[in-house]
């Protein structure tokens, strides 16, 4: 009935300009753009790789947006108006500079923390985000799987509690939109759009944490069956998610492994070192000659510039109904790539851009621990420890060997992801798609179908080069 009412209000509220897919003035069709015209929305993860092309698309393709407010935390003595103005710093935010360079003021900074009791929020601020916003982006999060449990714990799901219950203080709230992971039930190797019960109950998870969060071979024997505790702390988030239902009209989109940008505004913008964008520009560089997998194991790749597309597509568009709607953002059941094919592609366009030497290795993929492992030490190892003898000889700092130990501990990291292959559905996301017009297709292109493995190979390469390597 909750979903039912508001559904009605929001229908009337938001039927002001409405098209046909010809662009004619009618009364079935409201764009994605009108649905945000005259609204407020409030966004957790501003500051993150995610969060960052979400707010330079939502202000890009939705001008009449009234305000963009994010939560950002203090950090090493900058405010939040400095750390605002830091994310505004980056390249991503060049071309919205020229054309409207005005629509950066609708950014209000939110001084707050994920891992403080009601996020740290004063007062006058709770209240202005009560009275104003009309949809909630949560996408704050550690990502970092080497962080410790209780940390992850802290910031993914007990900050999303607390940002659950500032939304239910907000009088006019439309939509709660979560951004969790196709990975957040990784231990199921056919992931649909629907919820599932976590493996682990979230109150043995926080009595394991009092007991032994501290304690890192017990954690890992707890978690051993459910992957890392990354995967675990967002498959427990969708739980509290669900377990509010009842309150929050609620979306959920859950991105795979999320790599530079495709399109608009930057072809290949990339802030972070995540995963494959880290694999692979490993391999490029003569490290991780081999990985944990197989020929046909897929790797799960989507651009970056898909992911912010979906969310705010889903924020307008995504159907509140009794039971919680998912949008999975992923290429494996549309247009799949395999880490063995993917990671060929990026070497053979690092070779022909120049980046690398032309007789730089395929990488090489196995199961087995014990051919990892050696042949690791024969084409890794070996040749870092006489790089480094070099260096050392010319009076230089030695790094090679260092290296090689971090880009070992990555794949280390992604093992699960690398080994295995998960099927993970996007039939609600492709439904989702379908019912927009063109110019909202044109405007939030996120088809997977529509990436040219090739191209986009080229564009990951370039981007990994100029934008975190600093290579022009």
């Amino acid at each position: 009935m909750f979903r039912s009412i508001r559904c009605v209000v929001n229908s009337a509220r938001n039927g002001s300009r409405q098209y046909t897919s010809s662009g004619s003035l009618e009364t079935k069709y409201q764009r994605v753009s009108d649905y945000y015209a005259g609204k407020s929305v409030f966004v957790t993860g501003a500051t993150g790789f995610v969060g960052k092309v979400f707010i330079e698309r939502l202000l890009s393709n939705c001008k009449d947006i009234e305000n963009v407010y994010v939560l950002i935390r203090p950090k090493h003595g900058a405010d939040t108006g400095k750390r605002l103005q830091k994310i505004f710093d980056v390249p991503l935010f060049d071309k919205l500079k020229q054309t409207r360079p005005g629509d950066l003021k609708k950014v209000i900074p939110i001084e707050g923390d994920i891992t403080t009791s009601q996020l740290g929020l004063t007062p006058d601020d709770k209240e202005t985000l009560a009275e104003k916003v009309s949809v909630v982006f949560h996408s704050a999060a550690t990502v970092r799987f080497i962080d410790k449990f209780q940390d992850m714990m802290n910031i993914n799901v007990e900050g999303t509690q607390r940002v659950i219950d500032l939304s239910r203080s907000i009088r006019n709230l439309e939509k709660f939109v979560y951004i969790s992971t196709a990975f957040s039930n990784s231990h199921i190797k056919l992931i649909e759009e629907k919820l599932y019960t976590p493996k682990k109950e979230l109150s043995a998870v926080r009595q394991m944490i009092r007991d032994h969060g501290t304690d890192d071979t017990k954690v890992n024997e707890y978690i051993a069956d459910v992957g890392n505790t990354y995967t675990l702390s967002k498959g427990l988030c969708e739980e509290l998610v669900r377990q509010n239902k009842e309150y929050l009209p609620t979306i959920i989109v859950r991105p795979s492994i999320v790599t530079p940008m495709y399109h608009e505004p930057l072809p290949g913008w990339v802030d972070s070192w995540v995963a494959a964008t880290a694999v692979f520009s490993n391999l490029s560089r003569g490290l991780n000659p081999y990985i944990y997998s197989t020929e046909d194991v897929v790797c799960d790749l989507i651009p970056v510039d898909y992911v912010a597309n979906l969310i705010i597509i889903a924020g307008a568009k995504g159907a509140l109904t009794d039971d919680i709607s998912v949008y999975n953002i992923c290429s494996s059941s549309e247009n799949p790539i395999t880490w063995k094919s993917s990671s060929a592609l990026y070497l053979e366009q690092s070779k022909r851009l120049g980046f690398c030497k032309k007789n730089m290795r395929e990488m090489k993929v196995s199961k087995s621990k014990f051919v990892v492992n050696t042949m690791t030490f024969i084409l890794q190892t070996v040749p870092c420890f006489f790089a480094d003898m070099g260096l050392v000889l010319r009076g230089k700092n030695p790094r090679h060997l260092k290296e090689g130990s971090r880009s070992s501990v990555l794949r280390d990291i992604i093992r699960p992801f690398t080994s295995t292959s998960l099927l993970i559905k996007s039939k609600k996301t492709q439904a989702l798609i379908s019912t927009l017009d063109d110019h909202d297709k044109k405007s939030f292109p996120c088809d997977v179908n529509n990436i040219d493995w090739k191209e986009y190979s080229a564009i990951f390469c370039r981007g990994v080069q100029e934008f975190l390597l600093k290579r022009k």
